[in-house]
């Protein structure tokens, strides 16, 4: 897909359409960061077994509650996560003390997703600023082969090296560096009614091939920022829909449905796992 051929959507009310979490109708859940799903190359997909893995990700508005979607779309057997965490980053691998908050879906500290399904977890109280970084942590007890994910992250996230489940802890023990984003495929936060979402949909140019690691200067981080600053759009989150080798009219091997699956996550985020 060339730069003509890139395309911004804005998902208003879509991205709200099932908003049984909401405090009040004064509030809504919009999306306030993404990652379009792929199927990861079978020699290069990661497997994890009584590991835990602490996943970076950089948010676009702040709110006070969150939840989170995983996906195991390209799985093809049951995606067991036994714990899950959130909470604000600090630096590097560690979050900031006082901010991890547990994860249930639909009341329960562990999920199973079924190949092909997707899970959005129950919202915890936790005040975010835009333009920060949020640490998501997930255990697998059982092996977990990372079929799903998103390869051009841009962004160093960590899985430990120490068996057993170190999701909860605030200094993450035995590091080491990852450069995609497994499974993890959307934040939300609750705003405002009047907030909404941009989704930046498009290929490589979208998704960031070419910027800095861990600088958070893909175009769509670019327009987040700038919005920011508008004392009129600073309500606005920007959700990155980019898959580097997306195309319009064609399915390429390593994004065949992904863009629309993607896509059409963001626009009707449900809330636990589904077919």
């Amino acid at each position: 897909m060339t730069k003509q051929l890139t395309v911004l959507i804005l998902a208003l009310a879509a991205l709200s359409a099932v908003d049984v979490g909401a405090a009040n109708t004064k509030d809504r859940w919009i999306g306030t960061w993404s990652a379009a799903t792929q199927p990861a190359r079978p020699e290069s997909a990661q497997t994890f077994r009584n590991q835990t893995v602490r996943l970076v990700v950089h948010v676009s508005v702040g709110g006070k509650r969150v939840r989170i979607r995983l996906s195991n779309r390209f799985g093809d057997k049951p995606l067991v996560v036994v714990s899950a965490h959130v909470a604000r980053r600090a630096a590097g691998a560690d979050t900031v003390p006082g901010s991890d908050r547990l994860l249930n879906f639909g009341g329960s500290e562990s999920i199973t997703v079924a190949a092909g399904s997707e899970a959005t977890s129950d919202p915890v109280e936790l005040e975010i600023s835009a333009l920060s970084d949020l640490a998501v942590s997930l255990y697998f007890a059982e092996e977990a082969r990372a079929t799903t994910s998103h390869a051009l992250a841009l962004q160093t996230s960590y899985r430990s090296s120490d068996p057993g489940d170190v999701s909860a802890t605030v200094k993450f023990p035995g590091a080491e560096t990852m450069s995609n984003w497994p499974f993890l495929t959307g934040v939300e936060v609750l705003a405002p009614v009047r907030s909404a979402a941009i989704v930046a949909f498009g290929s490589s140019m979208t998704d960031g091939d070419g910027s800095s690691e861990d600088a958070n200067r893909r175009w769509p981080d670019v327009l987040a920022a700038r919005l920011h600053e508008s004392r009129r759009a600073h309500e606005l989150g920007v959700l990155n829909a980019g898959l580097i080798g997306n195309r319009l009219l064609h399915d390429s091997p390593r994004t065949a449905k992904s863009s629309a699956i993607s896509l059409h996550a963001i626009l009707r985020p449900e809330h636990h796992a589904r077919p």
